[in-house]
């Protein structure tokens, strides 16, 4: 049985990690942003319809996704209102250098497994029009 190790990557001087917006590191699958003198790690993702998260602004103590405008609370990831946390990544500073602990990259899908695995999560809710037929 294998096990799985942790990828580390540095994501740079935490004097150079900007604290207004987050940045992309690890081929885009994380986001780090510094918050005082921590820097916190989070995957690349918005929890709302899984739109990245990189550039993202932050705003009085909160990272606002680019895309739908969702805010997460700082350093902790909990979105604002409830209903969920950003997964986060370890993070360790080394002579003032921010490293991650990414988990190993997830096995390449090809596009049909992708629209079909976004089709079976996706949820309809009351977005069907009237007369449409039911969910």
């Amino acid at each position: 049985m294998t096990s799985q190790v942790d990828v580390r990557i540095s994501a740079g001087r935490v004097a150079d990690i900007p604290a207004d917006r987050c940045v992309a590191v690890g081929d885009g699958r994380a986001v780090v942003v510094r918050v005082g003198e921590r820097v916190v790690a989070f995957r690349n993702r918005c929890l709302h319809q899984d739109s990245p998260l990189a550039d993202g602004r932050v705003l009085t103590g909160r990272l606002i996704c680019p895309m739908h405008f969702w805010r997460y609370h700082l350093p902790d990831g909990e979105h604002v209102g409830g209903g969920g946390r950003l997964p986060s990544y370890p993070v360790e500073v080394v002579d003032g250098e921010a490293f991650v602990d990414l988990p190993p990259p997830a096995p390449s899908r090809s596009l049909r497994q992708i629209m079909l695995a976004h089709a079976r999560d996706w949820d309809r809710g009351d977005r069907r029009a009237p007369g449409r037929g039911t969910p």
